[in-house]
């Protein structure tokens, strides 16, 4: 079992470009490749996986299969933290008994479970990978992905930057990530890829939040939610929960010593978002994301 501790933002092809050089002006970089990666999803009709928080997924690389599942995890901004395990496989039909036993919930009953799998959708997208190195030999794989999520002939752009630490400190992903959004327009990713294939399988649009929540995590995750929203659908609603939850937010930080100044960057953000919907793309506006993410990464 592994933990995939990553950062996880949206970025344009043009920007991606840029990630190498922007990368190497504060670590080495020591590999470089590219790959095609198809992925296919799996669950049941009645959405198994779905509703204990897994997700299932074989992957094809270089003509060899690997099957990958994942388990309920915690999500703080724009990080993303998730036990999974990784088991080579003969095709793209995931084998569930090759994972441990000690994953499963009491009373499963494997053998139906595996005779119930369907393929929900597909995420296939070319990944541009460079391992980065730091001083202290902590080590970052920095991957670009540009492909598609799709549903029979519905289809959704993936066009993605993930940070991910493979060993050493996680200070340093945080570093990483206040240096590219400083130099490019990045946004925080909240939606996973499988996510997004769920929506599009399910013809579902993401609703807005109930509340905004009485601590931190809990306000920004509202406060994505909400944000995400805006991006699907453009809606005024979603913009005035945004104002709603950044206020909120900024009340949160004000109360944190290493987040009071964040105080009233949130409140000016919360003013302007309730007219315009690019304040969401701004480089102030994703450095607070990061900050809080960071803060609640230390003490959680």
């Amino acid at each position: 079992m592994t933990t995939e501790l990553e950062l996880k933002f949206l970025i344009s092809s043009d920007a991606a470009e840029q990630l190498p050089a922007l990368a190497s002006q504060i670590a080495k970089i020591v590999q470089t490749d590219e790959n095609k990666l198809l992925n296919a999803y799996f669950d049941t009709s009645d959405n198994w996986f779905r509703q204990h928080d897994f997700g299932l997924r074989s992957r094809e690389k270089n003509r060899q299969f690997e099957q990958t599942i994942k388990l309920a995890g915690k999500h703080h901004g724009a990080l993303q933290m998730r036990p999974e395990y990784n088991v080579s496989c003969d095709g793209v039909i995931p084998q569930l008994a090759a994972f441990p036993a000690k994953i499963w919930p009491e009373q499963t009953d494997l053998s139906q479970l595996q005779q119930n799998l369907i393929e929900l959708f597909r995420t296939d997208f070319n990944r541009k990978r460079w391992l980065l190195q730091l001083e202290d030999g902590t080590e970052i794989e920095l991957v670009y992905d540009l492909g598609q999520v799709i549903v029979a002939d519905k289809t959704q752009p993936i066009s993605e930057l993930e940070l991910e630490l493979i060993s050493g400190d996680a200070k340093h992903l945080f570093v990483l990530a206040r240096h590219l959004i400083r130099h490019l327009p990045l946004r925080t990713g909240w939606l996973s890829k499988a996510a997004r294939g769920y929506q599009l399988f399910n013809g579902q649009q993401l609703n807005l939040p109930a509340d905004i929540g009485k601590n931190l995590l809990q306000q920004v995750t509202a406060l994505q939610q909400a944000e995400t929203c805006f991006l699907q659908q453009q809606s005024t609603p979603a913009l005035q929960f945004c104002s709603q939850a950044l206020t909120a937010l900024a009340g949160a930080v004000h109360h944190i010593e290493a987040l009071q100044q964040w105080h009233d960057v949130a409140m000016a953000l919360a003013e302007m978002v309730k007219d315009d919907g690019q304040v969401l793309a701004s480089e102030q506006y994703n450095l607070l994301l990061l900050a809080v993410s960071e803060y609640l990464f230390a003490t959680t």
